[in-house]
């Protein structure tokens, strides 16, 4: 596979596609498979159309975010495209409209992406050579949705569907996502990917067990929002797990998120906010009676240089790297002024490589946050 990663920060969708696409070096036609990371300072649909016209044999998807990663740095306000191509891989994608309400009356566009890829969703030995990428609406709470969507159809438990949810610069007000030109405020994008050559799929977490176990008593699920904690008020019980003061507690929330324990793997979730009741917000779903513990910093450079090396390990030649970047670790990562020494680990393992800053990460099952995925493609 070769994969081409361009970037540009020219305001308006118009000169930053031309800025784009003068940067590829081979002719636009041959390229099988486009993915565009786009800053919310673009007008998205727009440039989404923009940028499918330049492809017509690529699938094509992109999404809105809230920031842009690539081998140029960590970058704001701009958009980072990448370019694939090989003989040895097959990509087909869909679109999903509402999918946080009416997912499964597009079951036929799943069908359909899977049979044009070549992949067989009711093989048990799928995941031997396919995989999915998604790119799902960050506002509309709909990754879980998307997920149990997609596994309903996709009967081999070890098929890995991994992504991320659309930002907006942290704005808040709407995220976009987009396939072959098509725009929505409030569905999903999906990538299928079967391939001959070799692949690593894997997620990164900075944080260890503290060993403090908390219990959800309460909790509205769709709204992601915690009620009570051990049957009290939620933020006091979080204040007290930490001993800290409850006025103290908002400097703590990137550095002690919750963990979930899913198939002896542990998934992140995080603290959105405080309500003025002391109920808690959270970026993923919260389920109640259900247990969750209380997470301790480590060190993110020794944990990326980990990651890299393991990487190699299954991949020694990565042609094709896309990381997915949990807005929480970019902030995280920018207050303790670490974003060039991760930046720098990157390029040393992979030479070229692109993704964003998300406001959820998915790989298989699970949604989480606070997380780093990882996708490479080798030979």
């Amino acid at each position: 596979m070769t994969q081409e990663v361009v970037k540009s920060s020219r305001a308006g969708s118009d000169e930053a596609v031309k800025e784009l696409v003068s940067q590829l070096k081979k002719p636009l036609s041959e390229y099988k498979a486009v993915l565009f990371f786009a800053s919310s300072s673009y007008e998205f649909a727009e440039m989404s159309v923009q940028i499918k016209q330049n492809f017509p044999n690529a699938e094509v998807i992109g999404t809105s975010t809230s920031g842009e990663i690539s081998n140029y740095g960590f970058a704001k306000n701009s958009v980072v495209l990448t370019a694939l191509t090989c003989t040895k891989t097959q990509f087909a994608g869909f679109i999903l409209h509402d999918v946080d309400k009416y997912p499964i009356t597009q079951k036929n566009s799943i069908l359909d992406a899977a049979r044009k890829c070549g992949i067989m969703l009711e093989s048990t030995e799928s995941h031997k050579n396919s995989f999915a990428i998604t790119f799902v609406n960050g506002l509309c709470n709909a990754e879980e949705a998307l997920l149990s969507l997609l596994y309903a159809f996709i009967k081999d438990d070890k098929f890995i569907v991994a992504g991320g949810s659309a930002g907006d610069d942290l704005k808040f007000k709407q995220t976009f996502v987009s396939y072959n030109g098509e725009t929505v405020s409030n569905g999903a994008v999906v990538l299928f990917v079967k391939t001959y050559g070799s692949f690593d799929i894997r997620k990164e977490n900075i944080f260890t067990p503290s060993g403090k176990l908390i219990n959800i008593t309460q909790a509205d699920t769709y709204s992601r929002k915690i009620i009570s904690l051990d049957g009290v008020n939620p933020k006091k019980r979080y204040a007290e797990a930490l001993g800290l003061t409850e006025s103290a507690i908002s400097d703590a929330v990137l550095s002690h998120p919750f963990g979930r324990v899913f198939g002896g793997k542990m998934f992140i979730s995080s603290i959105a906010g405080f309500n003025n009741d002391g109920t808690i917000n959270m970026y993923s779903r919260v389920l109640p009676n259900s247990t969750v513990e209380l997470l301790n910093p480590l060190v993110p450079e020794e944990i990326a240089k980990k990651t890299s090396e393991s990487i190699l390990q299954e991949i020694p030649k990565p042609d094709c790297v896309i990381v997915i970047n949990c807005i929480l670790r970019t902030i995280m990562f920018e207050q303790q002024n670490k974003t060039n020494l991760l930046l720098s680990n990157f390029k040393r393992t992979f030479p070229v490589f692109c993704g964003f800053s998300s406001y959820g990460e998915q790989i298989g099952k699970i949604n989480s946050n606070q997380t780093l995925v990882t996708i490479a493609i080798g030979e």
